[in-house]
């Protein structure tokens, strides 16, 4: 537990950083979060706390669809934390490592979304300094994201640090100038053109190096319809490159392959479904609850921490796709999905539930499974409801794909915790 989220799956973690999957107690809807914190022992005025922070603060500052939503942030024990909309989908770098240059159409698209988050942060008064592939998200609808914004800086302002990832960061940025659009604008363009070769445009290993670099290079020039907005942002002159809210309504009467943007997203996604299993360092800390509460699930039955990052089923690689939480006052159901091999859907119950308990399933009674057996269930949408000993009725709808199964896990309440409804 970590205030009123449940972190459920790990993401990441390093030494300094928890990022997990969370589902927030009492939110029947089957969200889930991205909850980013840092880990528990580190400074509140760490470098790491500050970018947390930050991060919140331009999030509450900045709505609009091609940025990813907020939905919490604030403090725990001291800590700062943030968490956003969970994007089922891959980052950008990854699609372009494992299918090189995109459909123009779907790379159009790419550009569009990315100038108007731009627009959007900028007129908020705030730069992003972190414009790369790995920043943006794209997801299982062909729509991109910007994300991370632990680096943003107000518009004016001296950066905090000369930061960013080499190959991408503005000449003048090196240089450490006050915070301008035009660095992200840059970016943009660096994005863009990568989007359209397949290839990185500028393999440097330090950030440097980006003092050395002309206009846009001759590859650039060389695309035809997308050359005169990508070698704009690009020039080296700062005060020549166009605003970020010229880059979008450039592709505004533009062709736009987002379906095509889609295949090629579910493609990588697919390709990369074995490596899904998070990656931890070696000297991270755990995820610690802070608060005494017992999740019983399908690792602990095999001596393994609930949080630990181990594949959730039977076959490495199988994701956590979707939680809901139904709490109670003594007891609350949470409601998981994680992909599985069989064509059909099912359903399953894990740990010690309730004796007396009464479950509907599609408004028919149904005899629920002993432990960690499943009951199979057609793709679709479908209806749990659960009536508790004391007749308390929980009652959750949610869509099942074929190959996913459904976990309900019960979460029993520590001693000495408030048992008040």
């Amino acid at each position: 537990m970590f205030g009123d989220f449940l972190l459920v799956h790990r993401l990441a973690t390093s030494h300094m950083a928890d990022v997990a999957i969370a589902v927030r107690l009492g939110d029947r809807s089957g969200r889930t979060f991205v909850l980013k914190r840092p880990v528990l022992g580190e400074r509140a005025s760490g470098r790491v706390a500050q970018a947390i922070a930050r991060e919140g603060e331009v999030l509450e500052s900045v709505q609009a669809p091609e940025i990813v939503t907020l939905e919490a942030a604030g403090e725990i024990a001291g800590l700062p934390y943030v968490a956003v909309e969970h994007i089922r989908g891959a980052a950008l770098d990854a699609v372009l490592a494992h299918v090189g240059a995109l459909p123009p159409a779907a790379a159009r698209a790419v550009a569009r979304d990315l100038g108007r988050a731009l627009a959007a942060l900028h007129g908020a008064g705030w730069v992003h300094g972190d414009v790369t592939p790995s920043n943006v998200l794209v997801d299982d609808a062909g729509e991109a994201r910007l994300v991370d914004f632990g680096l943003a800086t107000r518009i004016g302002s001296k950066h905090v640090e000369i930061a960013g990832k080499p190959g991408y960061i503005a000449p003048e940025a090196v240089r450490g100038v006050d915070a301008r659009p035009t660095e992200d604008v840059y970016g943009w363009g660096v994005v863009v053109a990568e989007c359209a070769l397949g290839h990185r445009l500028y393999p440097e290993h330090a950030l440097a190096e980006a003092a050395s670099r002309a206009d846009a290079p001759r590859a650039v020039s060389d695309l035809g319809l997308w050359a005169t907005p990508v070698c704009a942002a690009m020039r080296r002159d700062p005060a020549a490159r166009p605003a970020a809210s010229e880059l979008a309504t450039a592709f505004d009467e533009a062709d736009l392959d987002r379906a095509a943007l889609a295949a090629v997203v579910a493609r990588v996604s697919a390709a990369l479904e074995p490596d899904r299993a998070p990656k931890v360092a070696a000297d991270a800390a755990p995820l610690t609850p802070t608060a005494p509460m017992r999740v019983e699930a399908r690792a602990a039955s095999k001596g393994e921490s609930a949080l630990a990052p181990a594949p959730l089923a039977g076959r490495p690689g199988m994701r956590l796709v979707a939680v809901a939480a139904l709490v109670a006052a003594l007891l609350g159901l949470v409601v998981g999905r994680v992909s599985a091999r069989y064509r059909q859907g099912s359903i399953s119950l894990s740990g010690t539930l309730p004796r007396r308990m009464q479950v509907e399933l599609d408004g028919k009674p149904t005899t629920p499974p002993e432990s960690g057996a499943s009951l199979p269930i057609a793709p679709g949408r479908h209806t749990l409801v659960v009536t508790l000993p004391k007749g308390e009725r929980r009652e959750y709808t949610f869509h099942v794909r074929a190959g996913e199964q459904i976990v309900v896990l019960p979460l029993t309440r520590g001693a000495g915790e408030d048992k008040s409804p």
